[in-house]
């Protein structure tokens, strides 16, 4: 079974006119890439909370390197991309790329997400020890599929991100409810700088 070790993160303003639409162009991307690219996941949708709310996400997971510098050949062959950037509906607002470390839940789920939370943090070490002992915490609460590491570009890069998929709101807030309740992730927090934490809406 492949390993994500790399995700591009691409983030884009879209008219909401168009925005519908736009998923549908999104959903044609992504089947390009796992069959084109090796992608290992796919996941996309919509920024419901924070500086992005409104924006279109499209999450692409890979084992390497390489399989990045396919995605962007997929982008010059693929009709649904050439469909997306046409005209004056929607812009790439930013992308990125995370390295994402060995940590994740231990039954992780197969099943498809409706939501996610980001949350984005400036750490003076990788913090993977403080990390693991809050995993349980985020199981128990249901969340789905959990993602930390470092973004490796933008205005952003070396800062720590952690990517949680859940089946519903409900699980989003018990699983807060009981990180705050936490001894653990209350030292953790005294240790980093928070800035961002928004929740997406996934369509696909």
């Amino acid at each position: 079974m492949s390993t994500t070790n790399y995700i591009m993160v691409s983030v884009a303003d879209c008219h909401p006119s168009y925005a519908g639409t736009a998923l549908q162009h999104i959903g044609g991307l992504a089947a390009d890439l796992k069959r084109k690219a090796g992608a290992v996941t796919v996941r996309y949708g919509v920024v419901v909370t924070g500086l992005h709310a409104g924006c279109l996400v499209l999450f692409q997971g890979y084992e390497e390197m390489n399989g990045i510098d396919r995605a962007f050949g997929v982008y010059g062959d693929s009709s649904d991309y050439r469909a997306l950037m046409d005209g004056e509906m929607i812009h790439v607002r930013v992308r990125n790329l995370w390295k994402v470390e060995p940590l994740q839940l231990g039954s992780p789920s197969a099943d498809d997400p409706a939501y996610g939370v980001i949350t984005r943090f400036k750490a003076a070490g990788l913090m993977l020890e403080q990390m693991q002992e809050l995993v349980p915490i985020f199981e128990r609460n249901g969340a789905m599929i959990m993602r930390y590491g470092t973004l490796m570009t933008g205005g952003n890069a070396g800062k720590r991100l952690l990517g949680v998929t859940y089946p519903s709101m409900d699980a989003i807030e018990r699983t807060y409810d009981e990180l705050r309740a936490s001894d653990a992730y209350n030292a953790m927090l005294a240790e980093v700088e928070l800035d961002l934490r928004d929740i997406i809406r996934f369509v696909g």
